[in-house]
């Protein structure tokens, strides 16, 4: 069944249990990849951040020998796994980015800021970061936006989940309303942070700022789907949904 033990499930799928588990990546899957994205059977899918296989899980039985799924993430011991039980599919691969991470990789030997995807030009059809930026300090934002611009392909969808800011979540940040509350300012680039000590604990970007990093990398913005985080209640995700895409040449 592919489900990993529930120890590296609550450490590294946000503290859910194992039910949640498998119904958030069959949603994940169902929903925002298959329905909203169009991910056909014959496609090849990054998965960037993406754990102990939440959303790989459920692909096993989707994508074809013609499709392939790439995960990447820092932790080696969630790469291991998935690496090892996903043998018989072997159009799954996992790949470590040995990039530093103060609670999940502190002894990592490269900058999120400087990484390069270990893949070439115009690969992927879709692009999944589901709770990555949420975790990422502006420079590592902006250079992960420059790569996802790269490794799509022209006419290709990038997924990825936010703390939005706008005029309607910074008022409810102001009045105590969200959770994260996001209570510090870090720095002048338009960031809300949650730990003072830790800032990759949970970050939260003004819009405006998000949507001139896509713009300098080419990447369209087609849609923004509202989380409950900050504004009222919104199925199926809590998280901010940026939704983008690379013009066909």
């Amino acid at each position: 069944m592919l489900i990993p033990p529930l120890s590296l499930i609550e450490e590294h799928s946000g503290g859910i249990d194992l039910q949640e588990f498998v119904t958030s990546g069959d949603t994940a899957v169902e929903d925002a990849l298959k329905r909203r994205a169009g991910l056909l059977p014959s496609h090849r899918l990054l998965d960037i951040g993406c754990g102990c296989g939440k959303i790989a899980r459920p692909l096993t039985g989707y994508l074809t020998g013609r499709g392939r799924y790439d995960g990447i993430d820092v932790t080696r011991t969630v790469i291991g796994w998935c690496s090892e039980n996903y043998k018989p599919f072997p159009n799954f691969q996992f790949h470590h980015a040995d990039i530093r991470s103060k609670r999940y990789n502190p002894q990592g030997t490269v900058s999120a800021s400087t990484y390069i995807f270990p893949f070439s030009d115009d690969e992927f059809d879709i692009v999944f970061l589901g709770s990555v930026f949420t975790h990422m300090l502006p420079d590592e934002v902006d250079h992960y936006v420059r790569e996802i611009a790269r490794v799509l392909k022209p006419g290709g969808t990038c997924l990825a989940t936010f703390f939005l800011l706008n005029s309607t979540s910074n008022n409810n940040v102001s009045a105590g309303l969200t959770t994260p509350n996001f209570a510090h300012r870090f720095g002048n680039v338009g960031c809300r942070i949650e730990v003072l000590d830790v800032p990759e604990a949970a970050i939260a970007y003004q819009e405006y700022i998000v949507r001139e990093i896509y713009t300098r990398h080419r990447l369209s913005i087609n849609a923004i789907n509202y989380g409950e985080w900050g504004r009222g209640r919104f199925i199926p995700h809590w998280q901010d949904e940026v939704w983008s895409g690379k013009a066909v040449r």
